[in-house]
């Protein structure tokens, strides 16, 4: 039986102005990290055919699907708050953690600045309402062990 699995509702994206006062996406129902790296082509007359690659610039995302709620909330990040965040251009803090996570679960957490760059709400007939927010990585994304 593996042992570390992760249960998906206990990953948890937090965003705030720096680490000591981030909250959580409120009422999120999905969060997602993404990392990525440019190719640079190497291919030459010596590949015998085949692309070649080195590594590129890296980069990463964040996102998170949510019910949405049309007041602030002093303790989760909602809509209202990520609107001031693209509406300002404003940098934030980002944390993509384990709920309950300690340092001997053997635990990681990814942490780094972003700015909102994607935030919309849907509403269907007769359906809750939600919203959807993407935040793209300034510099890089670090990796801890959790406290």
């Amino acid at each position: 039986m593996a042992t570390g699995l992760v249960n998906g509702t206990d990953l948890i994206l937090r965003v705030g102005g720096t680490s000591s006062n981030d909250h959580p996406i409120a009422f999120a129902t999905s969060c997602s990290l993404e990392i990525s790296m440019d190719e640079i082509d190497q291919t030459n007359k010596d590949s015998a055919g085949y692309k070649s690659i080195i590594g590129g610039l890296r980069s990463w995302s964040v996102s998170s699907d949510a019910l949405y709620q049309n007041e602030a909330e002093s303790s989760r990040t909602g809509f209202i708050e990520l609107w001031d965040k693209i509406e300002n251009r404003t940098k934030v803090y980002v944390e993509l953690s384990v709920t309950g996570a300690s340092s001997g679960d053997s635990n990681k957490y990814y942490h780094g600045e972003a700015y909102v760059t994607s935030l919309s709400v849907n509403g269907g007939t007769e359906d809750q309402a939600t919203y959807s927010v993407s935040l793209t990585g300034s510099g890089a994304l670090t990796e801890a062990d959790a406290a």
